[in-house]
């Protein structure tokens, strides 16, 4: 093999884990991204990190047994900002 093909390949293994701001799971960057969108004030979505492997561990996230998101619970809780594009990521969502 190539000394090129070589130094690809090891990038495609290791370009993930390099990039630790974001989540390995979809639903986490798409929840992620609706953070950036959203002012908040009182820091109630302090636990969204997008570098855990899926958002079920955030506040205000539930999600089945299958680590889907299925619920976010944002009443009461001071935020406001536009939603966003990456929603529709969140196909098992029943609940906002």
């Amino acid at each position: 093999m190539a000394p090129l093909s070589v130094i690809s390949l090891s990038l495609c293994f290791l370009l993930p884990l390099l990039s630790p701001a974001i989540s390995t799971n979809s639903e986490g960057n798409a929840l992620h991204a609706l953070r950036r969108r959203l002012s908040d004030p009182t820091n109630v979505l302090q636990s969204w990190d997008p570098t855990l492997v899926n958002p079920c561990t955030w506040f205000h996230v539930t999600c089945d047994s299958n680590n889907h998101v299925i619920r976010l619970d944002l009443g009461n809780s001071n935020i406001s900002g536009t939603l966003g594009p990456e929603l529709a990521q969140l196909q098992h969502l029943q609940y906002l």
